[in-house]
Protein backbone atom coordinates (compact mmCIF):
# COMPACT_ATOMS: atom_id res chain seq x y z
CA UNK A 1 0.00 0.00 0.00
CA UNK A 2 2.84 2.35 0.93
CA UNK A 3 4.73 1.65 -2.36
CA UNK A 4 1.68 2.48 -4.55
CA UNK A 5 1.12 5.86 -2.88
CA UNK A 6 4.77 6.82 -3.36
CA UNK A 7 4.54 6.01 -7.09
CA UNK A 8 1.43 8.23 -7.41
CA UNK A 9 3.35 11.11 -5.78
CA UNK A 10 6.14 10.75 -8.32
CA UNK A 11 3.60 10.97 -11.16
CA UNK A 12 2.59 14.39 -9.92
CA UNK A 13 6.10 15.75 -9.57
CA UNK A 14 7.55 14.66 -12.93
CA UNK A 15 5.05 16.62 -15.20
CA UNK A 16 5.53 19.70 -13.13
CA UNK A 17 9.28 19.58 -13.42
CA UNK A 18 8.98 19.03 -17.16
CA UNK A 19 6.78 22.08 -17.56
CA UNK A 20 9.18 24.20 -15.61
CA UNK A 21 12.07 23.09 -17.74
CA UNK A 22 10.17 23.89 -20.94
CA UNK A 23 9.33 27.37 -19.76
CA UNK A 24 12.93 28.02 -18.88
CA UNK A 25 14.10 26.99 -22.30
CA UNK A 26 11.48 29.09 -23.99
CA UNK A 27 12.59 32.09 -21.98
CA UNK A 28 16.14 31.74 -23.19
CA UNK A 29 15.06 31.48 -26.80
CA UNK A 30 12.84 34.59 -26.57
CA UNK A 31 15.66 36.55 -24.89
CA UNK A 32 18.14 35.70 -27.64
CA UNK A 33 15.70 36.57 -30.48
CA UNK A 34 14.06 39.68 -29.15
CA UNK A 35 15.87 41.75 -26.60
CA UNK A 36 13.24 44.42 -26.91
CA UNK A 37 10.52 42.48 -25.30
CA UNK A 38 12.81 41.18 -22.55
CA UNK A 39 11.15 43.13 -19.79
CA UNK A 40 7.67 41.98 -20.71
CA UNK A 41 8.71 38.41 -21.16
CA UNK A 42 10.68 38.50 -17.93
CA UNK A 43 7.62 39.65 -16.08
CA UNK A 44 5.51 37.00 -17.74
CA UNK A 45 8.04 34.30 -16.97
CA UNK A 46 8.34 35.44 -13.40
CA UNK A 47 4.58 35.21 -13.08
CA UNK A 48 4.63 31.75 -14.64
CA UNK A 49 7.50 30.68 -12.35
CA UNK A 50 5.55 31.89 -9.37
CA UNK A 51 2.56 29.88 -10.53
CA UNK A 52 4.80 26.82 -11.08
CA UNK A 53 6.32 27.19 -7.63
CA UNK A 54 2.86 27.51 -6.13
CA UNK A 55 1.79 24.44 -8.06
CA UNK A 56 4.93 22.60 -6.91
CA UNK A 57 4.31 23.58 -3.29
CA UNK A 58 0.77 22.28 -3.60
CA UNK A 59 2.01 19.07 -5.07
CA UNK A 60 4.65 18.76 -2.32
CA UNK A 61 2.00 19.27 0.33
CA UNK A 62 -0.18 16.60 -1.28
CA UNK A 63 2.80 14.24 -1.35
CA UNK A 64 3.59 14.96 2.30
CA UNK A 65 -0.04 14.40 3.26
CA UNK A 66 -0.18 11.09 1.40
CA UNK A 67 3.14 9.97 2.92
CA UNK A 68 1.91 10.87 6.40
CA UNK A 69 -1.33 8.98 5.78
CA UNK A 70 0.64 6.00 4.58
CA UNK A 71 2.89 6.09 7.65
CA UNK A 72 -0.17 6.23 9.88
CA UNK A 73 -1.69 3.27 8.07
CA UNK A 74 1.59 1.33 8.31
CA UNK A 75 1.83 2.04 12.05
CA UNK A 76 -1.76 0.87 12.53
CA UNK A 77 -1.06 -2.27 10.52
CA UNK A 78 2.06 -2.96 12.60
CA UNK A 79 0.12 -2.47 15.84
CA UNK A 80 -2.62 -4.79 14.59
CA UNK A 81 -0.01 -7.35 13.58
CA UNK A 82 1.65 -7.12 17.03
CA UNK A 83 -1.72 -7.58 18.72
CA UNK A 84 -2.48 -10.56 16.49
CA UNK A 85 0.97 -12.05 17.23
CA UNK A 86 0.51 -11.51 20.98
CA UNK A 87 -2.94 -13.06 20.87
CA UNK A 88 -1.63 -15.95 18.80
CA UNK A 89 1.26 -16.49 21.24
CA UNK A 90 -1.10 -16.44 24.20
CA UNK A 91 -3.39 -18.87 22.42
CA UNK A 92 -0.46 -21.11 21.52
CA UNK A 93 0.77 -21.01 25.11
CA UNK A 94 -2.65 -21.93 26.44
CA UNK A 95 -2.92 -24.65 23.81
CA UNK A 96 0.54 -25.92 24.76
CA UNK A 97 -0.46 -25.97 28.44
CA UNK A 98 -3.60 -27.93 27.61
CA UNK A 99 -1.60 -30.41 25.49
CA UNK A 100 1.07 -30.76 28.19
CA UNK A 101 -1.59 -31.43 30.82
CA UNK A 102 -3.23 -34.03 28.60
CA UNK A 103 0.17 -35.64 27.91
CA UNK A 104 0.94 -35.75 31.64
CA UNK A 105 -2.45 -37.34 32.32
CA UNK A 106 -1.78 -39.95 29.62
CA UNK A 107 1.65 -40.69 31.08
CA UNK A 108 0.17 -41.15 34.54
CA UNK A 109 -2.53 -43.43 33.17
CA UNK A 110 0.04 -45.50 31.22
CA UNK A 111 2.31 -45.71 34.26
CA UNK A 112 -0.58 -46.79 36.48
CA UNK A 113 -1.58 -49.38 33.87
CA UNK A 114 1.97 -50.73 33.57
CA UNK A 115 2.38 -50.77 37.36
CA UNK A 116 -0.87 -52.70 37.68
CA UNK A 117 0.27 -55.17 35.01
CA UNK A 118 3.63 -55.53 36.78
CA UNK A 119 1.92 -56.13 40.11
CA UNK A 120 -0.33 -58.74 38.50
CA UNK A 121 2.67 -60.51 36.96
CA UNK A 122 4.53 -60.36 40.27
CA UNK A 123 1.51 -61.74 42.11
CA UNK A 124 1.21 -64.53 39.53
CA UNK A 125 4.92 -65.35 39.85
CA UNK A 126 4.65 -65.42 43.66
CA UNK A 127 1.61 -67.67 43.39
CA UNK A 128 3.53 -70.05 41.12
CA UNK A 129 6.46 -70.06 43.55
CA UNK A 130 4.09 -70.83 46.43
CA UNK A 131 2.53 -73.66 44.46
CA UNK A 132 6.00 -75.05 43.71
CA UNK A 133 6.92 -74.77 47.38
CA UNK A 134 3.71 -76.56 48.34
CA UNK A 135 4.42 -79.26 45.77
CA UNK A 136 8.02 -79.57 46.98
CA UNK A 137 6.79 -79.70 50.58
CA UNK A 138 4.32 -82.40 49.64
CA UNK A 139 7.05 -84.34 47.83
CA UNK A 140 9.38 -83.78 50.77
CA UNK A 141 6.75 -85.05 53.18
CA UNK A 142 6.20 -88.05 50.97
CA UNK A 143 9.96 -88.49 50.77
CA UNK A 144 10.22 -88.33 54.56
CA UNK A 145 7.49 -90.91 54.81
CA UNK A 146 9.38 -93.13 52.36
CA UNK A 147 12.60 -92.54 54.30
CA UNK A 148 10.88 -93.47 57.55
CA UNK A 149 9.61 -96.62 55.88
CA UNK A 150 13.09 -97.37 54.54
CA UNK A 151 14.60 -96.72 57.97
CA UNK A 152 12.06 -99.04 59.50
CA UNK A 153 12.93 -101.67 56.92
CA UNK A 154 16.64 -101.15 57.52
CA UNK A 155 16.15 -101.47 61.26
CA UNK A 156 14.21 -104.66 60.68
CA UNK A 157 16.97 -105.94 58.40
CA UNK A 158 19.64 -104.96 60.93
CA UNK A 159 17.70 -106.64 63.68
CA UNK A 160 17.31 -109.74 61.55
CA UNK A 161 21.00 -109.65 60.62
CA UNK A 162 21.95 -109.19 64.24
CA UNK A 163 19.79 -112.10 65.22
CA UNK A 164 21.41 -114.25 62.55
CA UNK A 165 24.85 -113.03 63.65
CA UNK A 166 24.13 -113.82 67.28
CA UNK A 167 22.91 -117.22 66.25
CA UNK A 168 26.07 -117.81 64.19
CA UNK A 169 28.29 -116.67 67.05
CA UNK A 170 26.48 -119.01 69.37
CA UNK A 171 27.21 -121.87 66.99
CA UNK A 172 30.93 -121.12 66.80
CA UNK A 173 33.12 -123.57 68.64
CA UNK A 174 36.48 -123.58 70.29
CA UNK A 175 39.00 -126.36 69.87
CA UNK A 176 42.58 -127.21 70.57
CA UNK A 177 45.10 -126.45 67.86
CA UNK A 178 47.74 -128.78 66.44
CA UNK A 179 50.22 -127.41 68.96
CA UNK A 180 47.99 -128.30 71.90
CA UNK A 181 47.10 -124.68 72.59
CA UNK A 182 43.42 -123.82 73.03
CA UNK A 183 42.35 -122.06 69.90
CA UNK A 184 39.98 -119.15 69.61
CA UNK A 185 36.59 -119.47 67.93
CA UNK A 186 36.78 -121.33 64.61
CA UNK A 187 34.91 -120.25 61.46
CA UNK A 188 33.99 -122.98 58.98
CA UNK A 189 32.46 -120.72 56.31
CA UNK A 190 32.24 -117.07 55.22
CA UNK A 191 29.21 -116.30 57.43
CA UNK A 192 31.01 -117.52 60.54
CA UNK A 193 34.14 -115.61 59.53
CA UNK A 194 31.99 -112.44 59.28
CA UNK A 195 30.71 -113.13 62.77
CA UNK A 196 34.28 -113.46 64.03
CA UNK A 197 35.13 -110.08 62.54
CA UNK A 198 32.12 -108.61 64.35
CA UNK A 199 33.43 -109.96 67.64
CA UNK A 200 36.77 -108.33 66.87
CA UNK A 201 39.02 -110.44 69.09
CA UNK A 202 41.62 -111.12 66.35
CA UNK A 203 42.68 -110.03 62.85
CA UNK A 204 41.52 -112.17 59.92
CA UNK A 205 43.03 -112.46 56.42
CA UNK A 206 41.29 -114.64 53.85
CA UNK A 207 43.25 -116.51 51.17
CA UNK A 208 42.82 -118.71 48.12
CA UNK A 209 46.14 -120.40 47.28
CA UNK A 210 46.86 -122.63 44.27
CA UNK A 211 49.06 -125.72 44.70
CA UNK A 212 52.80 -125.51 43.92
CA UNK A 213 52.65 -121.78 43.12
CA UNK A 214 55.10 -119.13 44.18
CA UNK A 215 54.97 -118.04 47.84
CA UNK A 216 52.13 -115.58 48.47
CA UNK A 217 51.87 -113.03 51.26
CA UNK A 218 48.94 -113.45 53.62
CA UNK A 219 48.98 -110.84 56.38
CA UNK A 220 52.62 -110.70 57.48
CA UNK A 221 53.33 -114.35 56.59
CA UNK A 222 54.49 -115.93 53.31
CA UNK A 223 52.65 -119.16 52.36
CA UNK A 224 52.95 -121.80 49.62
CA UNK A 225 50.79 -124.96 49.15
CA UNK A 226 52.90 -128.09 48.70
CA UNK A 227 50.31 -130.84 48.52
CA UNK A 228 46.51 -131.33 48.43
CA UNK A 229 44.32 -134.40 49.00
CA UNK A 230 40.69 -133.49 48.22
CA UNK A 231 39.37 -137.00 48.97
CA UNK A 232 40.66 -136.95 52.52
CA UNK A 233 40.33 -133.13 52.86
CA UNK A 234 44.01 -132.83 53.70
CA UNK A 235 46.77 -130.51 52.62
CA UNK A 236 50.44 -129.64 53.27
CA UNK A 237 51.57 -126.00 53.49
CA UNK A 238 54.94 -124.29 54.01
CA UNK A 239 55.11 -121.02 55.98
CA UNK A 240 57.83 -118.37 56.17
CA UNK A 241 57.83 -116.11 59.23
CA UNK A 242 60.74 -114.32 60.91
CA UNK A 243 62.91 -115.69 58.07
CA UNK A 244 62.13 -119.24 59.24
CA UNK A 245 60.39 -121.95 57.24
CA UNK A 246 57.68 -123.96 58.95
CA UNK A 247 56.07 -126.93 57.23
CA UNK A 248 52.64 -128.17 58.27
CA UNK A 249 52.00 -131.67 56.84
CA UNK A 250 48.72 -133.50 56.27
CA UNK A 251 46.49 -131.02 58.01
CA UNK A 252 42.71 -131.43 57.84
CA UNK A 253 39.91 -129.04 56.95
CA UNK A 254 38.77 -126.70 59.80
CA UNK A 255 41.75 -127.73 61.96
CA UNK A 256 43.50 -124.79 63.73
CA UNK A 257 47.09 -124.94 62.45
CA UNK A 258 49.15 -123.00 64.98
CA UNK A 259 52.62 -121.45 64.82
CA UNK A 260 54.49 -118.73 66.64
CA UNK A 261 55.98 -115.56 65.17
CA UNK A 262 58.37 -114.64 67.93
CA UNK A 263 58.94 -111.06 66.80
CA UNK A 264 55.21 -110.32 66.69
CA UNK A 265 53.20 -111.91 69.44
CA UNK A 266 53.22 -114.14 72.54
CA UNK A 267 50.18 -116.10 71.40
CA UNK A 268 50.21 -118.27 68.29
CA UNK A 269 49.04 -117.40 64.78
CA UNK A 270 46.44 -119.81 63.33
CA UNK A 271 45.63 -121.04 59.85
CA UNK A 272 42.21 -122.55 59.22
CA UNK A 273 41.52 -124.14 55.81
CA UNK A 274 37.81 -124.51 55.13
CA UNK A 275 38.00 -126.15 51.69
CA UNK A 276 40.48 -128.29 49.73
CA UNK A 277 40.09 -128.84 45.99
CA UNK A 278 42.33 -130.70 43.54
CA UNK A 279 44.59 -127.68 43.07
CA UNK A 280 43.55 -125.03 45.63
CA UNK A 281 43.11 -124.48 49.35
CA UNK A 282 40.69 -121.83 50.70
CA UNK A 283 40.71 -120.46 54.25
CA UNK A 284 41.96 -117.67 56.48
CA UNK A 285 44.87 -116.58 58.69
CA UNK A 286 44.09 -115.42 62.23
CA UNK A 287 46.58 -113.20 64.08
CA UNK A 288 46.49 -111.64 67.57
CA UNK A 289 45.28 -108.05 67.92
CA UNK A 290 48.07 -107.26 70.39
CA UNK A 291 51.47 -107.48 68.73
CA UNK A 292 54.04 -108.07 71.54
CA UNK A 293 57.24 -110.00 70.85
CA UNK A 294 57.93 -113.18 72.84
CA UNK A 295 60.99 -113.33 75.11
Amino acid sequence: MEINNQENGRKWIVPALGAALALSLGYNVVQSNDTKNQTQQTAALAKQLAEVKSSLNGLQQQVNDKVGALETQVTAVKEDAAKIATTAAQGASQRAQVLASRHADNLLKNYAKKEEETNLKLAEAISQELNQVKAATSDHSKGLSDVKTDVGNIRADVSSTRTELDKTIAELRRTTGDMGVMSGLIATNSSELKALREIGERNYFEFRLPKNSKPARVGDVMMVVKKVDPKRSRYTVELVADDKKIEKKDKTVNEPVQFYVASKARVPYEIVVNEVTKDTVIGYLSTPKVQVARN
